[in-house]
């Protein structure tokens, strides 16, 4: 009848609680800058952060020109920077928090502190991940500068003839 070898009930060991936490402002909405501002309606642009935007901005980018990489680069490095101050600072907070915990009796004083810390440095790993992100997109832009950008003004230059404009054009208005 029951889950155990003989029959019986099984035994639970697990003792930690999990707790489900809602955060809300006055207003009823998400809290926490979640975006959130307020107003009822379909959710336009309106209710968009700022990595939104920035993700959308991204999205939106064709490639057309060396314009348009260049603007995807200088997208991405700004949300990897965005992401990297918001995250350290969270990570600051988160830590600042976890410190000052006052739990159980197994739980206090410099121990709270050392886990916090080794708890915050996850995020830390995070905001670093994100600002190699941006430094990653500046390494593409000047990798694509130096494969495409600089041979086709060489060769532009020894040439000095006029070509047909292909639909992807470099250094061209």
């Amino acid at each position: 009848m029951g889950g155990g070898p003989s029959g019986g009930r099984t035994r639970h060991t697990h003792k930690e609680r999990t707790w489900n936490v809602n955060f809300t402002t006055a207003n009823g909405g998400p809290g926490g800058g979640a975006g959130f501002n307020g107003a009822a309606g379909d959710g336009g642009a309106a209710d968009r952060h700022q990595g939104d935007r920035l993700i959308h901005a991204i999205e939106r980018i064709e490639f057309r020109s060396d314009k348009d990489i260049l603007a995807l680069a200088k997208a991405v490095n700004h949300l990897g920077r965005e992401l990297y101050l918001i995250l350290g600072m969270r990570a600051e907070e988160l830590n600042g928090v976890l410190s000052q915990y006052k739990g159980r009796w197994y739980t206090f004083g410099a121990q709270s502190r050392i886990k916090a810390r080794l708890v915050s440095a996850h995020l830390k790993v995070s905001a670093e991940a994100a600002k190699a992100l941006g430094v990653g997109a500046l390494k593409m832009a000047h990798a694509f500068d130096r494969h495409f950008v600089k041979p086709e003004r060489e060769a532009r230059q020894q040439r000095g003839g006029k070509h047909a404009r292909p639909t992807f054009t470099i250094g061209e208005d």
